[in-house]
């Protein structure tokens, strides 16, 4: 239980603007950026794409990140495709991704990039989903039909709640609970029925060429990508574990 030194009731807009002027100079993040791009150069992302059938979901935001010149605004629900997303899509402008961060929401990708894409009208809007928390909201499909609203939505679909199923397999001896999807909605239908275009990609020789054909289109699209099932974040910090002693790390 915390004790608050100093209580405020008051409008939280007039509220933050008070706080906002009470700062004398910004906070200079010099040294941080320089020592996060020192890991970066230490440890570098890499993923293996010996596969020639399973679509990588790195591959996918890298194609996606050239698509879009790294200049979309970019929504994100929570999980794996989070993370991949904060690693691989190469951001040109700063405030460009909208993500609930560490204690996200599941469910919050797609309302997001509606309220970026109210927000920023003639900007490029991008929501990247995982299957699991884009069945929370994807009712709100329905704001793009209405509002005309030129949304590309990608799935990256591995049949199960990713980031739960990586702790499970890693940590937990691959016992498996409520992880795994036996049945999941036709998307593509589910576009459909919401008057939106759908697309299925489910190989990697195709991924190219039709992510390419997606962002063409003008107007909404729902994109369901099958994914590599097994598919890993890394680096990973394990259960009790400090930041320092992460596992996964290109190069350790």
């Amino acid at each position: 239980m915390f004790t608050a030194d100093i209580g405020i009731v008051a409008d939280a807009k007039v509220s933050l603007q008070a706080l906002l002027a009470a700062v004398e100079q910004p906070a200079d993040y010099t040294a941080w950026v320089s020592r996060l791009q020192a890991y970066a150069q230490q440890h570098p992302h890499g993923y293996t794409t010996n596969d020639s059938v399973a679509i990588k979901p790195q591959q996918v935001i890298e194609m996606i990140s050239s698509l879009t010149e790294g200049r979309a605004i970019v929504a994100t629900d929570v999980g794996q495709h989070q993370m991949w997303t904060a690693q691989y899509y190469q951001f040109k402008e700063e405030h460009a991704l909208i993500s609930s961060g560490g204690l996200g929401t599941m469910g919050f990708g797609l309302p997001a990039a509606i309220g970026g894409k109210f927000a920023q009208p003639n900007r490029q809007v991008v929501a990247i989903v995982g299957d699991g928390g884009f069945q929370m909201t994807l009712q709100e499909l329905a704001l793009l039909t209405e509002f005309k609203l030129d949304i590309k939505v990608i799935i990256l679909n591995n049949a199960s709640l990713g980031m739960v199923k990586q702790w499970q397999t890693q940590f937990y001896d691959e016992r498996y609970s409520e992880s795994v999807f036996d049945g999941q909605p036709d998307f593509v239908k589910l576009a459909e029925a919401y008057g939106i275009q759908g697309e299925r990609i489910t190989q990697s020789e195709q991924l190219a060429e039709q992510l390419a054909a997606v962002f063409a289109i003008e107007g909404p699209v729902v994109v369901d990508v099958h994914i590599a099932q097994m598919e890993t974040v890394t680096p990973m910090v394990p259960p009790g574990k400090g930041i320092h002693q992460m596992e996964g790390v290109v190069g350790q």
